[in-house]
């Protein structure tokens, strides 16, 4: 049953082992001695007995233990001693022996087989063990054959050293055992116990031993001895868990759900190895580390329990790292970094510091080791430039990452900014500007200051740092007397560099010479066939007025492209606001401009100067324009007595007719004084129309009329006075 469950006690017995191995690390040096098992000549497994022969080659052995393991494990099985053939006769005391040596510091004590014997008189069966003194003590002495296999068990107190099988001739040396046929014993199937008290040595070296701080994976060396039944296993522990453990090749077998060894000392007595230990599977901190040996009794020595302190985990970024004395632009390359080391906790101290340097054009520089931590003192920068100073820490155990950094920008700025005075433009004599430059920190201040060509005190003026343009800009006093000045710029960058210039990009000395501008007048005239330009006018009915005039300067004579607006301003009653229209003059500084038919307005140009002419303006001119009227008179024949009756309508586009109305004369035409003559006055109504009517009392014969109608000016009317065409007719008395 043990032989076909083979596999199962095998689980079963690793487990117990793995179990009894961590036990062991709690051990104590005075624990009782342990105990293994030697099977021998059986169960598959072969024997470790030396045979002896006391005779002159007159014994001879017989071994068969190591069946196949497909065979019955005790079929034809059997350790024999036996006497030759050949032999005749055997001398008194003379033996062969099967003997099973316990291992130098180990005894055995118990002993379980089987046996038989086919013995002649004087032969004896003998089984027993040997002392310390190498005396054999048998605890069977059998003179009768016995082919059956039976079962023996001998204890031995004290321990016996070995272990022997027998065939003897008990006689006295004088006399001789004769050979009559077969002779032999025979033994199998042997269960040896054997105590161990000694335990197992352990001896540890490497860099898991180390007495420094420890990181990534670290070796620790082992050199194990044992004087008994040999080592089986090696265990390396930290904290009690185990971390690295070794199985030794020993001689052993399963049988009944235990291991057995196969040899007297079943495994090897000394051992030198390694493991190997991750340490980042560890917590960063002080751990406890041992490691033990185990021989195949189940006995441990383990080392002293020494501390060992790990450490996996580069420290975290440098917290509060700042430039000392300000991160802005300097002029002096000399900088500090100062910063608070993060809390380390259980693990290794702060060691030193790591510096990279990064700036313009890919410059990279570094790392840098700097001892201790918290500081960096006189960092330079290979140049002018704004670079970013990484800086990591590095732990005693070595650990550093350049992920857990902290940046700082360092700038650096030695170079004065530069710049120089612009011609001013022509149109804008008074605008000066500075066109400035600062190719690093960039320029941060300026100011111009003006003072006579002769000499005398600088006169700053207003003036302001355009930073979109780069550009100082300033006005030039207009009010200062006729005279030449000279100007000086004063730039300052961020960094604190100073450059002052009164030249132009040219190199020539920037001067201003005033007084900066022109007066200016404008003559303007309205006309309506191009002549005969007049002030003010009036145009008839729909009809265009021709503005045309010049713009002139003291010095400059006419101004040519100069842009002038003429503003129309409608008269009271007018639907249109105040309009505008823009006029460029030629190179003479002539304009002209035909205004569009409309209602009676005030037309003005104006000119709005620049930086270097004043502005002017032409004065009011008024546009007048004559109103218009429709008149029908009916009848057109009529006698004396009789009415004639008048309408008509007065037109207003673009305007609006009074509340009250317009008052239209009615008038005929008297021949002898050649003058009109009124004949009635009527009012229009809110649309411009009227209505009226005229009897004729005193002609006499028959009278030829022409009538006409006037429309009277009014100032909330937008048109002038005007009057019909005429209209005649016929009063017969």
């Amino acid at each position: 049953m043990a032989f076909r469950n083979r596999f199962a006690a095998i689980a079963v017995i690793l487990l117990t082992t793995t179990l009894f191995a961590i036990s062991a690390f709690a051990a104590t040096d005075g624990a009782a001695a342990a105990r293994y098992v030697v099977a021998q000549c059986g169960w598959h497994v072969g024997q470790d007995a030396s045979w002896f022969d006391s005779s002159d080659d007159k014994y001879g052995r017989s071994s068969y233990c190591q069946t196949p393991e497909s065979a019955d494990p005790f079929e034809g099985v059997h350790l024999i001693n036996q006497v030759k053939g050949s032999a005749g006769a055997i001398g008194g005391t003379k033996f062969s022996s099967w003997r099973w040596q316990a291992p130098a510091g180990t005894g055995i004590v118990n002993v379980h087989g089987q046996r038989w014997q086919y013995l002649r008189e004087g032969f004896q069966h003998r089984l027993g063990g040997v002392a310390q003194n190498g005396g054999f003590s048998p605890f069977l002495e059998l003179d009768t054959s016995d082919g059956t296999k039976r079962d023996f068990w001998q204890g031995f107190e004290p321990y016996a050293q070995a272990f022997e099988t027998r065939l003897v001739c008990y006689r006295t040396s004088d006399k001789n055992c004769p050979v009559n046929g077969t002779v032999l014993t025979g033994v199998r199937s042997l269960t040896i116990s054997i105590d161990d008290p000694v335990k197992p040595v352990a001896t540890i070296s490497g860099g898991l031993t180390g007495e420094g701080w420890l990181r990534g994976s670290q070796s620790l060396t082992f050199a194990n001895r044992d004087t008994g039944a040999g080592l089986r296993f090696a265990q390396t522990a930290i904290d009690g868990s185990v971390r690295g453990s070794t199985e030794m090749s020993c001689a052993k077998t399963m049988i009944s759900g235990q291991w057995r060894g196969t040899k007297m000392q079943p495994c090897p007595p000394s051992v030198t190895g390694s493991h190997t230990v991750d340490t980042r599977t560890i917590a960063d901190g002080p751990h406890s580390l041992h490691h033990c040996a185990f021989d195949f009794a189940g006995s441990s020595g383990c080392t002293v329990s020494r501390t060992i302190r790990v450490d996996n985990n580069p420290p975290a970024a440098p917290k509060a790292l700042v430039v000392e004395g300000s991160d802005a632009w300097r002029r002096t390359n000399a900088f500090n970094l100062t910063w608070t080391n993060p809390d380390q906790g259980v693990a290794s101290p702060i060691a030193a510091s790591l510096l990279r340097l990064s700036g313009p054009e890919g410059f990279n520089a570094g790392p840098a080791g700097k001892p201790g931590a918290g500081r960096i003192d006189g960092i330079q920068l290979p140049g002018p430039g704004e670079f970013r100073a990484r800086v990591w820490l590095l732990d005693q155990a070595g650990n550093s990452d350049e992920a857990h950094s902290a940046e700082v920008t360092l700038r650096l700025d030695d170079v004065p900014p530069t710049g120089y005075f612009a011609d001013p433009p022509e149109e804008d004599p008074g605008l000066i500007e500075v066109p400035v430059a600062d190719r690093f920190s960039g320029v941060a201040s300026g100011s111009i200051a003006w003072r006579p060509a002769s000499g005398e005190t600088w006169q700053p003026i207003q003036t302001d740092l355009i930073h979109a343009e780069q550009k100082l800009r300033a006005r030039f006093p207009d009010d200062l007397p006729r005279g030449n000045w000279v100007l000086r710029a004063v730039i300052g960058d961020r960094a604190g560099n100073m450059t002052a210039t009164d030249r132009r990009a040219n190199g020539s000395l920037m001067t201003v010479r005033t007084p900066l501008l022109d007066e200016t007048s404008i003559s303007a005239g309205l006309n309506s066939r191009l002549r005969d330009r007049r002030g003010s006018m009036e145009v008839g009915f729909g009809r265009r007025a021709h503005l045309t005039g010049r713009l002139t300067g003291v010095e400059s004579g006419g101004v040519g492209g100069a842009e002038l607006t003429v503003s129309e301003v409608p008269f009271p009653g007018s639907r249109g606001s105040e309009t505008s229209r823009k006029v460029v003059t030629d190179s003479r500084g002539y304009f002209e401009l035909w205004l569009a038919p409309g209602t009676s307005r005030r037309v003005s140009v104006k000119f709005a100067g620049n930086r270097r002419l004043q502005e002017s303006s032409s004065g009011v001119l008024e546009l007048r324009v004559r109103g218009k009227l429709t008149f029908k008179a009916r009848p057109r024949r009529l006698k004396t007595g009789q009415k004639v009756f008048f309408r008509g309508r007065v037109l207003a586009p673009g305007g609006w007719h009074p509340v009250r109305g317009n008052l239209v004369q009615i008038q005929y035409f008297e021949e002898s004084a050649r003058r009109w003559r009124p004949v009635a006055l009527t009012r229009t109504d809110r649309h411009g129309r009227y209505r009226s009517s005229y009897r004729f009392r005193y002609i006499t014969g028959l009278a030829r009329i022409r009538l006409r109608a006037l429309l009277v000016p009014s100032s909330r009317f937008p048109y002038s006075g005007a009057a019909s065409k005429p209209v005649r007719i016929r009063v017969r008395g």
